[in-house]
């Protein structure tokens, strides 16, 4: 049996310019716009990522709304660890910060997150749970393989546990020869598939995810055509700029 090539990730830096895409529900949101910069690292022993994130939204009856976030994470190429920090402001008012570590006992297995900020404070990690890029590295791998959907257990440390249970599917495979939003060599050539994701909360009497995802996704990790769906309103993140960035020598 053949055995199936890790994932070949690119290093980069992208930037994806925020619209509002629809809106639902009561004071429905009339315009919004933001900027999302994102930047994947090779720094030898693992990946870095870092976010960027700042929205403003204007509701229908006046209201102006601020919002945004920024990460910072590490995790080991095992992904076995993972550290993060996290600074998330709302509406104005104060920002919140989330600092902590976590680790897996072995892979496939359940492990242990500390927080250190806000407060001091552990968080059981179920048998199964993956970090950000390892979760990223396998839903390439098995888009490759036209293995999806997949399931899995995710924590990043944002929410009130940092835990979500996450739903990938593909609604569509790219040619190869279909370009992105900007010609780059970075994506020139390079297989892509749709994809939607959804996150949903660790309460199992929950149905509804928490927040969704659609975006196109490169066999090297770059991503294009997002959309982030908060329930009430869906922006659209147009790629505006894309970079590699240098390989570390190790």
């Amino acid at each position: 049996m053949a055995v199936q090539a890790a994932p070949v990730v690119t290093p980069h830096r992208a930037v994806y310019d925020l619209s509002l895409l629809k809106s639902r529900g009561k004071g429905p949101v009339a315009q919004a716009r933001g900027k999302l910069e994102f930047e994947w690292a090779d720094v030898c022993t693992g990946w870095t990522v870092q976010q960027r994130t700042r929205v403003e939204i204007s509701y229908a009856e006046g209201a102006v709304v601020e919002f945004g976030w920024t990460l910072n994470a590490f995790e080991t190429k095992d992904g076995q660890r993972y550290r993060f920090f996290i600074r998330r402001f709302d509406a104005g008012g104060p920002s919140e910060e989330l600092r902590g570590e976590a680790h897996l006992s072995a892979p496939g297995e359940g492990g242990l997150a500390t927080f250190s900020e806000p407060e001091v404070r552990e968080i059981v990690l179920p048998k199964g749970t993956m970090f950000p890029t390892a979760h990223s590295l396998l839903l390439i791998e098995m888009a490759e393989r036209d293995a999806l959907p997949l399931w899995r257990v995710v924590f990043d440390g944002s929410g009130d546990e940092g835990l979500f249970g996450v739903n990938a599917v593909i609604s569509r495979a790219m040619p190869a020869d279909s370009g992105a939003a900007i010609d780059s060599p970075l994506v020139r050539g390079q297989r892509s598939w749709r994809l939607h994701m959804a996150y949903f909360g660790m309460d199992e009497a929950v149905a509804e995810p928490e927040h969704e995802q659609a975006l196109r996704m490169f066999a090297n990790g770059v991503v294009d055509q997002l959309v982030l769906d908060y329930g009430d309103f869906a922006l659209q993140g147009d790629l505006a700029e894309i970079e590699g960035l240098p390989s570390p020598e190790c």
